[in-house]
């Protein structure tokens, strides 16, 4: 299912809720990682504590606090094993996953994108509006939020 952007009014609730995601971390030919960091610290009003899967035990007391699993999908070919990991976990604990394409990819592999609940790029609002959306249930989409219309 590929999420549209939608604008949502910031409650105070949302204002307030501090987002647990998980994060892919691994081998990183292309510092995706940081750069994603570095792209969701952008959104001064957005909080969140992070948990990847290099630094963090994956068990099953980690899963039941993740809001969101976000796969970054520059790691997946080098990191396979795990990302497929993080995909049984979010069905298995019924998380939300939220796929990440790399920096100006439009092709990823369609098997992957099947089983996200949500697929953006790296515009810092599409990825917090996805992962708000993704948490707070709301399922009114507008349009694409980072993929240019066709004529």
């Amino acid at each position: 299912m590929i999420i549209y952007n939608k604008v949502i009014c910031m409650s105070d609730e949302n204002q307030n809720k501090v987002y647990n995601l998980l994060i892919s971390k691994g081998i990183d030919s292309y510092n995706e990682y940081e750069f994603y960091k570095e792209r969701i610290n952008s959104q001064k009003e957005f909080k969140w504590k992070e948990y990847n899967t290099q630094d963090d035990e994956l068990n099953d007391e980690l899963f039941e606090k993740i809001d969101v699993i976000v796969l970054l999908y520059g790691l997946y070919h080098q990191n396979k094993e795990i990302c497929d990991e993080l995909i049984d976990k979010s069905q298995e604990y019924d998380i939300p996953l939220l796929f990440v394409r790399s920096f100006g990819v439009e092709y990823v592999v369609e098997e992957i994108v099947e089983k996200a609940d949500a697929v953006v790029g790296w515009n810092p609002h599409c990825i917090i509006d996805a992962i708000q959306t993704l948490v707070n249930g709301e399922e009114e989409w507008i349009k694409p939020c980072d993929v240019e219309e066709e004529s």
